[in-house]
């Protein structure tokens, strides 16, 4: 095995990672912020927040922008495998920066809101879905790279 199955073999690990983090999320987590009482809210968010950067935020950010080297110095695949995975990842990535993580700061910072838990939930699944897509197709890949001929 060679240093890009290895890198292959490791992005997979993270995706599918990712995958069941970002599930739990959002059928879970996030419909949970809305059962939580107002005046417990700032620092119910406050400790989630301060739980989440490694098993969340790290492969997170990670899993949006490694499909790039993935692209470069990954295995040989189809073409379309890398750019699918590459747009996903951009998606994520916007998704999360410009309309994620303003909302969490919001909730934070100024409490319950059930207006912005819902915008928070509902704009999360454009997020839930790339990174599904990108297991799937990160699974096209592993069956490319190493199914038997």
């Amino acid at each position: 095995m060679d240093a890009s199955q290895l890198f292959l073999l490791a992005w997979a690990g993270l995706i599918f990672w990712e995958l069941g983090q970002i599930w739990l999320v959002q059928i879970v987590v996030y419909p949970l912020f809305a059962k939580v009482s107002e005046a417990e809210y700032v620092g119910y968010h406050r400790f989630y927040a301060s739980r989440i950067p490694l098993p969340v935020i790290g492969p997170g950010f990670a899993g949006f922008l490694l499909p790039v080297p993935l692209a470069f110095f990954g295995p040989v695949v189809p073409l379309w495998m890398s750019a699918v995975n590459v747009v996903a990842g951009l998606i994520g990535l916007l998704v999360t920066v410009l309309l994620e993580i303003p909302r969490h700061n919001r909730l934070e910072q100024y409490g319950k809101n059930d207006a912005t838990i819902a915008e928070l939930t509902r704009f999360s699944w454009p997020r839930t879905l790339s990174i599904t897509t990108s297991a799937a197709v990160t699974m096209a890949m592993l069956l490319s790279v190493f199914a038997m001929p």
